[in-house]
């Protein structure tokens, strides 16, 4: 993955004059949305949305490792590290995310080795669906494929972001001028919902197991509410059907309805039961969705 370099919200500062709870806390307030590179050997990336925290994720030679936030806190608080802080535009940022639920097929390849259009014609010959991430003179644009065919096109530079058909033309433009590296990421099947209901359903079973059938239908109850209309309702599950397809959206709807639950269930049985509980539910729960209902509770 690369770093797109957005304006300048923290000039590299050096840890050991930083109050790093307090800098977390202050980005939650000013609503930023970018990621802050924490710096030493290697990069921690933190990448947040509108204050809130998305991902943690270690990035070495240009390929990232998705981290939990606690373990990303313990490194980035190393005084002899520097952070700074980069703002994004907002669609920048979610097709950060897209990439990280992706593996890579293809990292770091040269236009110097390998025709842009060639290649481009190659995806389109092999229906590829996916996204192509393209670096020209540090400046990093994005392509999202659909069976083999430009589904967006995001070209950001100096700090201003184009779509559409202006963007694929920027990028054209960009890389037989100065040339190109390129990394090409497939649709990964990532089993969110699935993950997300075995959470659900887990916590549920529990509940019913400590506390017997009439107060479990009772809490369901309280459950219920959480979904506001987002996802259907059956008896002590969830019904997924109608969810979108994008795994972003999904991840929009299912990570904040947990959260709601989660409150229920501390209220019923304690945050040290919970956090037991729930870290037990995460085991075997593979990358990238470990790290992303990981970060759940903090």
């Amino acid at each position: 993955m690369f770093l797109p370099e957005g304006a300048v919200k923290y000039e590299p500062m050096k840890m050991e004059f930083v109050n790093f709870e307090k800098f977390i806390e202050s980005l939650h307030q000013d609503l930023f949305t970018g990621y802050c590179e924490f710096k030493m050997d290697e990069s921690i990336v933190l990448l947040f949305d509108e204050g809130n925290l998305q991902r943690t994720f270690r990035l070495e030679e240009g390929t990232s490792y998705l981290l939990l936030p606690g373990e990303a806190f313990g490194e980035c608080t190393n005084p002899s590290g520097e952070i700074r802080g980069v703002v994004l535009p907002p669609k920048v940022v979610d097709m950060m995310i897209q990439l990280l639920f992706c593996k890579p097929v293809h990292e770091n390849l040269s236009t110097q080795f390998t025709d842009f259009r060639n290649l481009l014609r190659s995806l389109e010959g092999d229906n590829f669906s996916g996204y192509v991430e393209i670096q020209i003179r540090g400046e990093v644009h994005y392509l999202t494929l659909e069976k083999g065919g430009p589904r967006s096109a995001f070209y950001f530079s100096e700090n201003h972001l184009v779509e559409g058909a202006e963007a694929l033309e920027g990028i054209f433009a960009d890389e037989e001028i100065g040339g190109a590296t390129i990394n090409i990421y497939p649709l990964r099947d990532v089993p969110l919902q699935e993950v997300f209901l075995k959470l659900s359903k887990g916590f549920l079973t529990t509940y019913s197991e400590l506390k017997g059938p009439i107060l479990t239908q009772q809490l369901w109850k309280k459950l219920s509410s959480c979904a506001e209309g987002q996802v259907g309702i059956d008896d002590l599950e969830f019904n997924l059907e109608d969810l979108p397809t994008d795994l972003r959206k999904q991840e929009e709807i299912l990570v904040p309805l947990l959260q709601c639950e989660l409150g229920f269930f501390t209220e019923e049985l304690g945050e040290k039961t919970v956090r037991t509980l729930y870290f037990k539910l995460l085991e075997g729960v593979e990358s990238p969705l470990k790290e992303l209902f990981g970060g759940v509770i903090t």
